[in-house]
């Protein structure tokens, strides 16, 4: 346990019960520092340790550390370091206060362009990668040899840690963090997907239910019936991650004997009447739902009754074909015939499961015209269709007034993932609409749509964000006014210094992020 865990731990159950704890074993001034400070009551002890580390600790610096003798050496790094005082500017501004798709956004430029994070952005930038997993895979990227060495010293960065960027294929294997591990597996599937499998398989029993699950999820790519028994083995994984990873890849192959038994068992509950079908759940538990991983044990706070559950549990497993081929309906007349069901809850819930794990358009494009009623949904099954279908839905939501502006923004937040953007042309649409709402003075009084502009400004493409600099200010503005149109204003600025990136010849560093 570091040093910082341990007087955390002290702070929690109390200095009656936990001595502070000592600075024995540390090396250098900073250990100095933590004995000169080391007076007093417990109490103020601990708060002044407490503080001292945590200065040390923005800086890069885990104690108990080695002596620089013992410290191993950092590799040499074979990419020049960003040089431009206006980037490395932005840069830290937006690792420090601005919003997750901007610190993506420079980051990602930064490692297309060639070029790595200065020594000194590196703590700011392990630091927002603890705070957001989804930033990772671009913190890394842009992290250089002294950043994966610098992230293996610190127990909250060893997100990061891992082998050499120059590394073979093997070697990230062996000593990778996760992050390359999967990157190994994947591009192996690419190649070779049995011997991928095979890999995957010799590893999977030493590992942690969280990397199982990370792992297990590269057999996405390039899936087949060769993976079924790996799959069908994990159904009885004692992590409910694992066995939720398993069961959406089987659906993947309609023909698994996985997906056959979930079949088998929906089957007799959904038979014909009268010109329609007719749809009951079970009346009790099966025991052999356990060797598909299915609860019959419903979770005392969710809304679905027993039967509900159970049926909850089928569908979401279910091929959304099977539906389709067994009914002769389309997706949107399911979804009308389930809505007046007395079923309804357990089939919408299920689908809606079953559409993330599998993805469909049809689904998905049918799902969001009827989804005035599952707006909790809509972020995700947007993210599912091409850019072209996802944007018939959000010019609808906009309305030709645009009216429907924050919406779409709130929406286009969810669907797009760091480092995508709506289209430019609804872009432009979007920050039209926002800029007439400004110019008009809603601002005032809208607090939510403060918000809105500044997620707007990180999220639109590129040839928009003109419409989103030089905002109309007032000669007297309120403190949130003023700074929601600066922080728009920050962030407009950052990105157009992070696409010049994309045109500066990496080999000349004086030249760097010039607009």
């Amino acid at each position: 346990m570091s040093h910082w865990n341990t007087l955390l731990q002290t702070a929690l159950v109390g200095t009656a019960r936990q001595p502070v704890p000592a600075a024995d074993g540390m090396a250098g001034e900073f250990a100095a520092l933590l004995q000169s400070i080391n007076g007093g009551d417990a109490q103020g002890r601990l708060l002044r340790a407490a503080g001292a580390v945590a200065v040390g600790r923005r800086a890069g610096f885990v104690a108990p550390g080695l002596s620089p003798s013992d410290a191993p050496v950092a590799t040499a790094d074979a990419r020049p370091p960003l040089a431009e005082p206006a980037l490395q500017a932005a840069i830290a501004d937006a690792l420090g206060s601005g919003p997750l798709r901007l610190q993506h956004e420079g980051l990602a430029a930064l490692a297309a362009a060639g070029l790595r994070l200065p020594h000194g952005l590196l703590p700011a930038a392990l630091d927002a990668g603890r705070r957001a997993v989804e930033l990772r895979p671009a913190v890394v990227a842009a992290l250089g040899e002294r950043g994966l060495w610098l992230a293996a010293r610190n127990d909250d960065w060893r997100y990061a840690a891992g082998a050499s960027e120059q590394a073979d294929a093997q070697t990230r294997w062996d000593q990778g963090s996760l992050e390359q591990r999967r990157a190994v597996l994947v591009e192996q599937r690419r190649i070779d997907p049995a011997a991928a499998r095979e890999r995957l398989a010799a590893e999977l029993p030493q590992l942690p239910a969280k990397e199982r699950a990370a792992l297990l999820g590269a057999l996405a790519e390039n899936i087949g019936p060769g993976d079924e028994a790996l799959l069908d083995a994990q159904l009885k994984d004692r992590a409910r991650d694992v066995r939720q990873v398993a069961t959406e890849l089987l659906q993947r192959l309609p023909g698994s004997a996985h997906v056959q038994r979930i079949q088998a068992f929906l089957g007799p509950l959904l038979s014909p009447q009268d010109a329609g079908w007719q749809l009951q759940a079970p009346e009790a538990a099966d025991p052999r739902w356990k060797d598909d991983a299915i609860d019959p044990a419903r979770p005392t706070h969710d809304s679905l009754g027993e039967r509900a559950w159970w049926l909850y549990q089928l569908v979401r497993q279910a091929p959304l074909a099977w539906w389709t081929a067994r009914t002769g309906m389309a997706p949107a007349a399911l979804l009308d015939w389930a809505a007046n069901g007395d079923w309804k809850d357990a089939l919408l819930r299920g689908w809606n499961e079953a559409v993330l794990a599998t993805p469909d358009a049809d689904w998905c494009d049918a799902m969001l015209d009827r989804s005035r009623n599952q707006r909790a949904w809509t972020g995700q099954l947007l993210a599912l269709l091409p850019r072209g279908r996802r944007e018939r839905h959000w010019l609808r939501e906009l309305g030709e007034s645009g009216d429907g502006v924050q919406e779409v923004v709130a929406f286009a937040e969810q669907a797009c993932a760091p480092g995508g953007t709506p289209s430019a042309e609804l872009s432009l649409r979007i920050a039209a609409a926002l800029r007439a709402r400004v110019e008009r003075g809603d601002l005032v009084n809208d607090y939510v749509l403060r918000q809105v502009l500044g997620d707007a400004a990180a999220l639109l493409h590129a040839s928009a964000l003109h419409l989103l600099a030089g905002l109309p200010r007032a000669a007297e503005e309120s403190p949130g006014l003023a700074n929601a149109l600066s922080d728009t204003a920050r962030i407009v600025r950052a990105r157009q210094l992070f696409s010049s990136l994309s045109s500066q010849p990496t080999s000349s560093s004086s030249s760097q992020g010039r607009p």
